[in-house]
């Protein structure tokens, strides 16, 4: 009897739990490795500004997972980096985009990462921004925590195309900077009673163990 109360309750748990796992939203290009154009040209992918390089030309510490090239872009008053995606913005979800991060040329720099939509359908360049939010960099390469979002039942950005952007200075950005391995995701946001349920099957495993 004790055996079963626990598996349900363990049941419980899990799909709870599952229900809330990330989704990945593909990039293109996110890892900057299919660029077409020569070095200090375009991101492949990407626009409408910035470019790409070799990580072997301007090699700093932590770099060695990060493929053989990377992004980079005056994070000043005017540019920007963007993708349009596929994914149509969904209600009731948590989005996130993030990448690896560094601070250029001098090696310092801050990163805005944002989320956002298309006001038009197709048009990177009507971007209208939902979340940002700024991580300072350095010397090193380091996986940076980007940017969340958490949509409602209602709103103008759902059933929109979702844009993922590197801001420019009036977002937080000041210098040049450099990114790496950009990645996207939403899951679920659960429902109150779903959480309800979630820490009754805890303290439910938690009594059992006792």
């Amino acid at each position: 009897m004790k055996h079963a109360y626990r598996s349900a309750a363990l049941a419980v748990v899990f799909a709870t739990v599952s229900a809330l796992a990330q989704t990945s939203i593909p990039l293109v290009n996110g890892d900057i490795e299919s660029n077409v154009s020569a070095q200090f040209g375009a991101i492949a992918g990407w626009g409408p500004n910035g470019g790409w390089a070799l990580h072997s030309g301007f090699a700093r510490p932590n770099n060695g997972t990060l493929g053989n090239n990377f992004g980079f872009y005056s994070a000043g008053l005017t540019e920007t980096v963007g993708q349009l995606t596929s994914h149509l913005i969904l209600p009731s979800v948590q989005y996130r985009f993030w990448s690896w991060g560094q601070g250029g040329g001098d090696d310092t720099g801050t990163i805005p990462f944002q989320i956002g939509y298309a006001a038009t359908t197709g048009n990177l360049a009507s971007f209208t921004a939902l979340a940002t939010q700024t991580h300072a960099v350095g010397n090193a390469w380091q996986e940076l925590p980007g940017v969340i979002y958490t949509t409602n039942d209602v709103g103008a950005e759902l059933g929109k195309e979702l844009i993922v952007r590197y801001g420019n200075g009036a977002a937080g950005g000041v210098s040049d900077v450099w990114f790496d391995s950009a990645q996207a995701t939403y899951q679920a946001v659960p429902e109150p009673a779903s959480l309800a349920v979630l820490g009754l099957g805890l303290f439910a495993l938690l009594r059992r163990r006792r």
